[in-house]
């Protein structure tokens, strides 16, 4: 059994490895957009991101394992220091859910390019990884509760039938008062909506958003993303950035709306709305909605998401510190930043 790493572009000069990791990425019933090659070389070109994937071979070349993970960092010098984490959405792919040996050897192989890279090291799980519990604490990493909502994109009347009467109703109202859903044509439309994020993370989320040219680069690419604006007499009032796998699922990675400038619009459940129905439009199995908070803590857009008659799960996260004391630091900068923010 063999453990490589792949960094920045060197996938993109071994193309029998890339076809064989997208066929591997698509047929693996856990198989998502953040796992995906496509994902890989779109997040190589934004700034502040940088992936790394770590592939497990057989000795007939075939791969059994596949692990995707993201660099990131926010702003520059000192502040680009203490923000080092490597995020890894949706992974890791184990051919064989019973393969030990593979899942120990994608971590090892991930924990190594990480040392001296990042701080630290999080999983965001998107399925049920209570059976590689043991490898991971064995690994030295922790597990923490997290919940995620998943709302179902079967059929049109099953989909209204699920979402809340009042949600429904708001969504309705929103569309006659003549609030139009449509993808984002032009530039222009992209930092409109942008704008209005910035405001919602400077007040509410109060953490650093990804730079423009994040949402710009997916705004290039709707094969990988769907970017839905809501617009009210020509101007731009929220949207949804989702990136898109498969025809199985759509998933909500940034949202928005300023439901304060008109009255009786509801930008907010536009936004979701636009993404739940191209999905059951266009036959995916699920919108995902990324993340619903700690299950012990108020985390008061919880019950706005689950009004889209969403299930709730608790996949959780695995986290694991490279390095305590930058660690320390960059948790009491982040205070400081909400603080001020």
């Amino acid at each position: 059994m063999q453990t490589q790493a792949f960094v920045s572009k060197t996938l993109k000069a071994t193309p029998a490895l890339n076809q064989k990791l997208e066929k591997f990425v698509a047929e693996h019933q856990h198989g998502n957009f953040f796992q995906s090659p496509g994902f890989f070389h779109f997040i190589d070109e934004v700034e502040g991101y940088k992936p790394v994937q770590i592939i497990t071979t057989d000795e007939s070349g075939e791969i059994r394992g596949s692990l995707l993970g993201v660099y990131q960092s926010n702003g520059s010098n000192i502040k680009s220091w203490l923000s080092r984490r490597l995020i890894i959405w949706g992974g890791p792919l184990v051919a064989d859910p019973e393969d030990q040996d593979t899942l120990q050897s994608l971590l090892k192989g991930l924990k190594k390019h990480g040392q001296g890279k990042a701080i630290y090291i999080e999983f965001r799980n998107f399925y049920d990884m209570k059976g590689m519990k043991e490898v991971f604490e064995q690994s030295g990493f922790q597990y923490r509760d997290h919940l995620n909502l998943l709302v179902k994109t079967d059929e049109e009347p099953l989909v209204r039938k699920r979402i809340k009467k009042s949600r429904m109703q708001r969504i309705k109202t929103s569309l006659k008062k003549g609030a139009v859903i449509k993808e984002a044509e032009t530039e222009a439309e992209v930092m409109d909506f942008y704008a209005i994020l910035e405001v919602l993370y400077r007040d509410k989320v109060k953490k650093p958003l990804p730079a423009l040219d994040l949402f710009l680069g997916f705004h290039k690419n709707p094969a990988l993303c769907k970017f839905f604006v809501i617009i009210f007499e020509g101007e731009v009032i929220g949207g949804s950035v989702c990136p898109i796998f498969g025809g199985k699922t759509i998933y909500a990675w940034y949202v928005c709306g300023d439901d304060r400038k008109i009255k009786g619009v509801h930008p907010s459940a536009l936004a979701n709305w636009a993404a739940i129905e191209f999905g059951f439009q266009n036959n995916y199995d699920e919108f995902d909605f990324l993340g619903a908070g700690k299950p012990d803590e108020d985390y008061g857009v919880r019950t706005f998401k689950a009004s889209f008659g969403a299930e709730e799960v608790c996949f959780g996260r695995y986290h694991q510190v490279l390095n305590k004391q930058l660690y320390k630091v960059g948790q009491l900068g982040l205070k400081v930043y909400q603080k001020i923010k």
